[in-house]
């Protein structure tokens, strides 16, 4: 006989998975689609924005983003915020000037799910039951031409950094939102950007000192992931059951990914998970990009697409993993 415990929590379990039905992300390439090419070709996404995919357009893992395998899995409605290139602030961690979590990506949510923005009519346009808000943003704030490479401005900290994100949901919450996932950052140490090399890469072609910035990356991915962590349990308490922010441990998954690589990859060739698919053979110059890239059917065999960004099997991997969360069944 199962316990009447158990049969609550399988309740709420399947309770929960059967009311969402769309999912909300905020971000930057780890997540974006094309908005950040719609930026750069002059066609500023608007209200109701519609992805563009391959093969008209292809995401920073070389193909289609996870939100959009995210979708399928979980026959979810995708609204995806995310843009390339993006960081929490412009106001903290400056980069490209690209729409950001904390504004600019949040006035596209405003625009799509909000009536009567600012006045006493505000509305929230679907049910907060409904749909659950995806934020996955950091790495470029730690980053090269940031934080790892001490470039951010005067009197930013990391804590500066993860306060953004913890009130960006705060501000989320305050339109409406009750559902939140808060997703850590990777493993950045492990990838060709950030390792141990001092050669240089399409992100950054001139030598540096690698070590130097392999111990930083891991330092600082390390120091925001626990700031955070203790953050989403404080928003938890905060809001006294009115609301729920879940932390999705994205840095303990990718290191299952590398570790036990056999399980997640099955290209025409042995799983790599140290390599990169995507090629460019003279960092200086981007036109060379594409020489040397793997074969089609080897694709699948690769952990990452590029020096930095994860590949587009290990996205669905990852949107396997994060259905699974949405449901509440989630290891991670």
């Amino acid at each position: 006989m199962i316990p009447v415990v158990i049969l609550f929590l399988l309740a709420f379990v399947f309770s929960t998975e059967a009311r969402i039905t769309n999912v909300v992300l905020f971000g930057d390439s780890f997540t974006d689609q094309s908005r950040s090419h719609s930026i750069s070709n002059g066609s500023f996404p608007g209200r109701n924005y519609q992805q563009v995919y391959p093969p008209a357009d292809h995401a920073a893992d070389g193909g289609f983003q996870w939100p959009f395998y995210l979708g399928l899995y979980g026959n979810y409605t995708i609204s995806n915020y995310a843009v390339g290139g993006s960081v929490c602030s412009n106001d903290l961690t400056p980069l490209f000037g690209t729409p950001d979590v904390l504004t600019g990506q949040q006035d596209w949510f405003i625009q799509d799910h909000i009536s009567g923005n600012g006045t006493h009519q505000q509305k929230l346009l679907s049910d907060p039951n409904s749909f659950v808000i995806i934020v996955w943003i950091g790495t470029n704030d730690v980053g090269i031409h940031s934080l790892v490479t001490s470039d951010q401005p005067a009197k930013v900290s990391l804590v500066d950094v993860a306060d953004c994100q913890l009130n960006a949901l705060r501000k989320m919450h305050k339109l409406g939102a009750r559902r939140f996932i808060l997703n850590s950052l990777i493993p950045l140490h492990l990838t060709k950007l950030y390792a141990e090399s001092d050669d240089g890469t399409i992100y950054w072609p001139d030598p540096h000192n690698g070590t130097v910035w392999h111990k930083g990356i891991y330092n600082l991915v390390h120091s925001l992931n626990r700031i955070l962590n203790d953050g989403v349990q404080n928003l938890n308490r905060e809001w006294k059951g009115d609301g729920n922010v879940g932390w999705f441990d994205t840095y303990r998954f990718f290191e299952d990914i590398y570790h036990n690589p056999e399980r997640y990859f099955n290209g025409s060739i042995p799983a790599n998970v140290t390599g990169h698919c995507h090629q460019c053979p003279d960092p200086h110059d981007w036109r060379q990009c594409d020489i040397g890239d793997c074969t089609p059917d080897q694709r699948d065999s690769f952990m990452w697409w590029d020096e930095l960004h994860p590949s587009e099997q290990t996205g669905r991997h990852l949107a396997e993993e994060m259905n699974r969360k949405i449901r509440g069944v989630s290891a991670y």
